[in-house]
């Protein structure tokens, strides 16, 4: 049977009347503060309700609180935890039977989380004890056309190795900050492989014309260098939605470089000579109390037409330069009797040659193993 609505109000008045209608209580506030909890402290969490992304609602002395767990948990579940950190209002806390097992050193923090850029990073670093692929430049083609002609057109050289470790890419976000001071003009950074890839900036209001390049060694380690008033350049990985395929080795390589402070090089410098040169920065202590040295360590290995294979190993320093070369047993005395040419050649450049050294290329591997 339907009451009719007069039915209906004369029930909704007679229960006002007598009393019978119970007012709604007020739901418990969530605390604002977390319980007061001390580094080492133990404290037991009961699960009430499941939230997204492992985030639980908890009872703690009496209090709600909203737990993270690096694993998933069921409402009712209880669990006991101490404190090991705290900061501000935030809590970090590990379960008792965790703490008791050994630590694994390799497993991820449970509640790390990593920007973009270093996403984009870890996603470009290689493997656990692999090293990133060589990045090709310049399409393969020799520095030079055709072998000097003559001993003194040797010098010519030179420059031309640092201009190709300067505009290889390695050194590109170093440019960029040298750019942004004036002191680099933009068609230079353009040249760069990144920089073949970017749309062409305008150019800063007060630009200053690039320093000449010169052939020795400090002044190619320069280019990894920032000035103290540059502004880091915008530009960063993170702004890129992806690296393009023919960059990623280079970025790679860039990456390796500035965790190992150390450049590789390989190609052929003429026609059918190619060569392998490493740059490296190594700094020292003469003595415990003293501030430590830079020095820049270069190896070369290349085979000459007259001399065979050569090793060269260059230590360099703001004192001079020390000298080690392994080449054939046949080629000992030839270079040892340039000995004087060399060290006169190096003095006019403001080089002292400080030591120098020539071995058999076989008896300095036979001297390794």
């Amino acid at each position: 049977m339907i009451p009719s609505p007069l039915d209906a109000a004369l029930r909704l008045r007679l229960q006002t009347e007598t009393d019978q209608l119970q007012p709604l209580h007020r739901i418990a506030e969530i605390a604002a503060d977390l319980p007061e909890l001390k580094p080492g402290q133990t404290f037991t969490a009961r699960i009430e309700t499941a939230l997204p992304e492992r985030s639980y609602l908890a009872r703690v002395g009496g209090q709600r609180i909203t737990l993270q767990l690096p694993a998933s948990a069921q409402p009712g579940d209880e669990m006991e935890l101490v404190v090991v950190g705290r900061a501000g209002k935030l809590v970090i806390a590990r379960q008792v039977e965790a703490i008791h097992q050994a630590p694994d050193e390799n497993a991820p923090y449970a509640f790390t989380r990593l920007s973009p850029t270093a996403r984009l990073i870890a996603q470009l670093l290689p493997a656990s004890g692999r090293s990133a692929p060589p990045a090709p430049l310049g399409q393969g083609a020799p520095l030079l056309a055709a072998p000097p002609a003559a001993p003194q057109a040797a010098v010519a050289l030179a420059p031309i190795l640092a201009q190709a470790v300067k505009e290889s890419g390695v050194f590109y976000e170093a440019h960029q900050a040298q750019w942004i001071t004036g002191r680099l003009p933009v068609e230079t950074l353009l040249k760069e492989p990144q920089g073949r890839h970017s749309a062409t900036p305008p150019a800063p209001a007060a630009q200053a014309p690039a320093p000449p390049t010169t052939a020795s060694a400090p002044d190619i380690a320069a280019a990894n260098e920032r000035p103290a008033a540059a502004e880091p350049p915008r530009a960063t990985l993170a702004a890129l939605p992806q690296i393009p395929d023919e960059l990623r080795p280079l970025v790679q390589q860039q990456l390796e470089a500035a965790a190992s402070q150390r450049v590789l090089w390989h190609g052929e410098v003429w026609p059918r000579q190619s060569l392998d040169w490493e740059i490296a920065r190594d700094e020292r202590r003469s003595a415990p109390d003293t501030p430590a040295e830079t020095h820049w360590l270069t190896k070369l290995s290349l085979t000459l037409p007259r001399l065979g294979p050569v090793d060269a190993r260059l230590r360099l320093g703001a004192r001079g330069v020390e000298i080690a070369l392994d080449t054939a047993a046949d080629s000992v005395a030839a270079v040892r009797a340039a000995a004087p040419q060399l060290a006169g050649a190096l003095g006019r450049a403001g080089v002292p040659l400080l030591d120098f050294q020539v071995q058999v290329a076989h008896a300095a591997a036979a001297a390794a193993r």
